[in-house]
């Protein structure tokens, strides 16, 4: 699929929920990002689209920019694991995704996340399960943490 076939879709970002499914049910199509380093868009989010036949195209990480800046997002899903008074402690790549969201001016919703056993990719060094850097580099790898995006980071973004 081309960007200039791309009608505005609803971006999700992390372990996508039964409840957020229906949701999307009726939107014309979603993007469902990969959600480095864990999959989540590839080992999840995909299985309950196509389940649930909603309309989607899935789409590296890095794509995401591009994606924006084209004005191809309608809105976007952030999928939190806790909300507490401090904010939303969300899945690595949580807070870019907040932030080029808030950049082009895109309502960003949040919902609780689904659940998702398989951390067979907790970093950059593997791509589903398999070694995807050299072992001599593997000592510089670091494994993602989750992110809190803070309540009052929000607050400050939306009076912006």
């Amino acid at each position: 699929m081309k960007i200039a076939q791309i009608k505005k879709s609803v971006l999700i970002w992390g372990v996508l929920s039964k409840k957020a499914v229906d949701a999307l049910k009726n939107e014309e199509c979603v993007v469902a990002a990969e959600c480095r380093p864990y999959l989540y868009g590839l080992k999840h989010n995909l299985i309950l689209l196509n389940k649930e036949k909603i309309p989607y195209f899935y789409c590296t990480d890095n794509m995401l920019g591009v994606l924006f800046r084209e004005g191809k997002i309608k809105y976007t899903f952030i999928f939190y694991k806790q909300k507490n008074k401090e904010g939303f402690l969300s899945p690595a790549g949580s807070l870019y995704v907040y932030l080029l969201s808030k950049l082009h001016n895109i309502e960003v919703k949040f919902i609780p996340q689904g659940k998702f056993d398989d951390i067979s990719d907790r970093n950059a060094s593997t791509l589903e399960g398999k070694l995807f850097v050299l072992e001599k580099d593997l000592p510089f790898v670091e494994d993602a943490e989750d992110e809190l995006i803070e309540e009052s980071f929000i607050k400050e973004a939306q009076n912006v």
